[in-house]
């Protein structure tokens, strides 16, 4: 008997049980589904705020790649490393739409019907990551207060939300920044639109 397909929830709910133990165990991580990218315009399926940003993208037997090069190009700008789960089918095609520095794995149907993974290709630290994309991932009111942190005065953080990434990104090294907005991450109390894990 032929097993049924693997849909996107499976594949997610296996990785949280099987690859992100020991980032959910550890206090100061933040695991969240569905970070929003450059305010929306694309979502990392998993997110693992730590040390780094790590974002999981996950595509399933009935997913499609089709919108994997945009997804590929915003994961870009702002994660340190990135991971796609894929199924074997897409394999093939995958392996040519996603730079060297992703890591791959393959998640297939295993004898006793749970997912079983298989890990093609180690992940890298990406080096293209563009400060201003990564400045976006704050919130407004999370990007005057590292501002204010620095010394800039009351009257220029009522400027356009453009305009204070802008001068994050003139006023900061990378690596402060991306500290600064990992730290600004793991501290919310509230997202958007997250929904829970079912």
């Amino acid at each position: 008997m032929a097993s049924k397909p693997l849909r996107d929830n499976e594949v997610r709910q296996a990785a949280y049980r099987r690859l992100l133990t020991h980032a959910q165990s550890c206090p100061d991580t933040l695991v969240i589904d569905e970070l929003g990218l450059d305010h929306g315009s694309c979502r990392i399926d998993i997110a693992v705020i730590n040390g780094h940003i790590r974002g999981v993208e996950i595509k399933a037997e009935a997913d499609t790649l089709e919108r994997l090069p945009r997804q590929v190009a915003a994961y870009g700008e702002v994660v340190d490393k990135a991971l796609l789960i894929v199924d074997p089918k897409h394999l093939a095609a995958a392996m040519t739409l996603v730079p060297d520095w992703w890591g791959v794995m393959v998640a297939e149907r295993g004898a006793t019907q749970g997912v079983k993974f298989r890990r093609v290709r180690a992940e890298r630290a990406n080096k293209g990551i563009d400060a201003l994309v990564l400045a976006r991932l704050l919130w407004r009111p999370e990007a005057q207060d590292i501002l204010r942190s620095l010394g800039i005065p009351e009257r220029d953080l009522r400027a356009p939300r453009e305009e204070l990434y802008q001068q994050l990104v003139s006023l900061m090294s990378l690596r402060k920044l991306s500290g600064a907005v990992r730290a600004a991450l793991k501290s919310r109390t509230t997202w958007r639109d997250q929904q829970p894990l079912l």
